[in-house]
């Protein structure tokens, strides 16, 4: 069940960047490669890892100063034994006034690593950016909601650097 969900999310994050054109009925998608850095923000410890991360975003607009942004971001832990690894599916609205932009939207939390798989709930992301001609600055602030977790208490942040197609 947790493949098939994964799959899915996969695929309808694929079919958004193909049929991006068309969404923004005739204005540009915004498709940018990134990597960065996230840590966690947890209570009771903070800033004690660091998970390296690479994702694909595109911004499909609606209108002058709104888009959809589907997402994919891989992260892999600083030692890079690649032993657990996280997937995060997931789509943002973000506001836009030049190059500045600031959004919500959700994730869905996917774990690997010896030979297993955990999913967890979906969780709130929080953005907030630049745009520099092709190079595209993000911060960012990932909620975690799981059974038995308080909102706020464990967080990831992260810093990202991309370049815009």
């Amino acid at each position: 069940m947790k493949r098939a969900m994964m799959s899915l999310l996969v695929i309808g994050i694929l079919a958004a960047v193909a049929v991006a054109p068309a969404w923004s009925q005739g204005g540009k998608a915004d498709i940018s490669l990134n990597l960065g850095v996230q840590t966690n923000i947890w209570k009771g410890t903070s800033f004690d890892n660091a998970w390296f991360t690479l994702d694909l975003r595109v911004g499909i607009p609606l209108g002058t100063s709104w888009e959809i942004s589907p997402e994919v971001m891989y992260a892999v832990d600083d030692s890079f034994d690649f032993s657990w690894t996280n997937l995060y599916p997931g789509v943002l609205v973000n506001y836009k006034s030049g190059g500045f932009f600031v959004g919500a939207g959700i994730v869905l939390p996917i774990g690997f690593g010896d030979g297993q798989s955990e999913t967890a709930r979906l969780s709130p992301k929080i953005n907030a950016g630049y745009d520099f001609g092709k190079l595209k600055l993000t911060a960012y602030v990932l909620i975690l909601s799981d059974a038995g977790i308080s909102l706020f208490d464990m967080n990831q942040a992260g810093l990202t650097v991309g370049y815009r197609f």
